[in-house]
């Protein structure tokens, strides 16, 4: 039963209860396992169902940074709404959705020992959100306790053109460049990911390039796995969900031919030049006969609105390009990208590169860099495309669809194995006999300062442990005591 809480969105009580008897009652950490964006619904489904049957002791957390049907339904769609337990209802800036994801945290602190907590609560966060990198941060604050970070080391790379992007007469060559780091794109992803890291003791890696990064960033190599990718398993989840109604029966004119799915969604995307030459590309690439459907995402049709360019899309519109709705069901995007209608995909998604690698179908990404080199530099199922002008789209995608694929993209021969299998498994094993650190020492009190009575120099300062009941320390006079800050 759900009730709602003035820091909390809402919360199921019977469920957090439930949980931390559990966890009591088998002497292991209690695992928050997070959920944040439209690819947390997707990617944390299997680890959530393999919790559940390895028995592991987790309860599921919504932070609510996406929270539109559209992108949060996977939940339902893949058989697991029913098992989270608190919802923080983030809304909101970058700088809002912060300060209330603190106080969120600090609720389901104050819950949890509410309700009886012995044992350490390790929160599991995953991917590149701004929850990934805050709420771990925000929880090692309040507990002194470090977390899991699943996808962890992913770090943006792409190829330095001394000519510069328009002397490649070929996108292969980007294969023969050297690569570099972007430090600030995608933003704020590229951040995020590394400060979720940060205070995180146990680094899960999917590939074993973000191993190799992580080290070199100086993270033990004993606390750092490489597991794969839960694209993998998510993917093999959505092609087994029956489907009362398929993407081509909602949309019929998809079942004839090869299409191009178009998708862009990343905040350095959405600025007037890139959006232009991304739009104008496609218009022309439509116009010359080769059919193209574009999803509408919600940061595309914002930029679209701000910048006053709802006319870059009427114009594509009527030169051919078919635009959709967000599609909701991931079964559906699924479900194309692994039909023969699917031609190819141009996006600026990090789990559509993955998906795509997964399935086999042809990636061209829009993006100067990428985080996931993997799939260019390793698998060869990626090229970079990035919008820098339309002429550059519309030549490129036009010579790289017209050709063979395989030629284009020589990873497309054989099923990849680069993302793994059975990865939410691995990952339940994993936390199933997993040994925290200890908590900090230090974490453990709470410092409130209040005036004595009759001598307003002297300042006591009471101390509360997370186990303790409320003791009184020693008077300290902030007048003349050096070592006293008034924390």
């Amino acid at each position: 039963m759900r009730e709602l809480n003035n820091a909390l969105a809402w919360i199921d009580a019977h469920r957090i209860g439930r949980a931390v008897e559990h966890a009591n009652a088998q002497g292991r950490p209690l695992y928050l396992i997070v959920l944040a964006t439209k690819p947390c619904y997707i990617k944390l489904a299997s680890l959530v169902l393999e919790c559940m049957a390895l028995d592991v002791p987790f309860l599921l957390i919504d932070s609510g940074q996406h929270y539109d049907p559209d992108l949060t339904g996977a939940k339902q769609e893949l058989g697991y709404e029913h098992l989270v337990a608190a919802g923080l209802g983030v809304r909101g800036t970058l700088i809002e959705r912060a300060a209330q994801l603190a106080h969120g945290v600090a609720a389901l602190t104050e819950r949890l020992r509410e309700c009886g907590i012995r044992i350490p609560v390790v929160p599991v966060v995953s991917g590149d959100t701004s929850t990934a990198a805050l709420f771990p941060q925000f929880w090692y604050f309040a507990n002194g306790m470090r977390s899991v970070h699943v996808e962890a080391g992913l770090r943006s790379l792409g190829p330095h053109c001394p000519q510069g992007w328009d002397a490649l007469d070929d996108l292969s060559e980007q294969l023969d460049c050297s690569w570099q780091r972007f430090r600030d794109e995608p933003f704020p992803e590229t951040v995020d990911t590394g400060l979720a890291s940060v205070v995180s003791d146990l680094l899960l890696a999917p590939v074993q390039r973000n191993v190799d990064q992580l080290v070199r960033e100086d993270y033990s190599a004993d606390r750092i796995a490489c597991v794969g990718s839960l694209s993998s398993d998510a993917v093999r989840l959505a092609l087994a969900l029956p489907s009362s109604v398929s993407i081509f029966e909602r949309y019929p004119r998809l079942a004839v031919g090869r299409w191009l799915r178009v998708d862009l969604h990343r905040r350095e995307n959405m600025t007037p030049p890139r959006l232009e030459a991304v739009l104008e590309g496609l218009a022309r690439l439509s116009a010359q006969g080769v059919p193209i459907v574009l999803v509408k995402t919600n940061a595309l049709m914002g930029a679209l609105h701000q910048h006053g360019l709802a006319g870059l899309l009427e114009r594509a519109v009527r030169l051919g390009v078919a635009v959709h709705e967000l599609w909701p069901r991931y079964a559906d995007v699924i479900g194309f990208l692994a039909s023969p209608h699917c031609l190819a995909v141009y996006t600026d998604s990090g789990g559509l590169q993955e998906e795509a690698n997964i399935l086999g179908v042809p990636c061209i990404t829009c993006r100067f860099s990428t985080d996931r080199p993997e799939t260019v530099l390793d698998a060869k199922t990626n090229l970079l495309l990035p919008p820098l002008s339309a002429d550059f789209v519309h030549r490129h995608l036009s010579m790289l669809l017209r050709r063979d694929p395989i030629a284009v993209w020589p990873g497309l021969s054989e099923r990849s194995t680069l993302y793994n299998d059975a990865v939410g498994r691995r990952i339940a094993q994993r936390l199933k006999i997993y040994h925290p650190p200890a908590q900090l020492t230090g974490s453990q009190a709470r410092f409130h300062v209040t005036a004595s009575p009759g001598d307003v120099g002297d300042r006591r300062v009471y101390a509360k442990t997370l186990s303790d009941d409320w003791q009184r320390t020693e008077i300290a006079d902030s007048r003349t005591d050096p070592t006293f800050h008034g924390r």
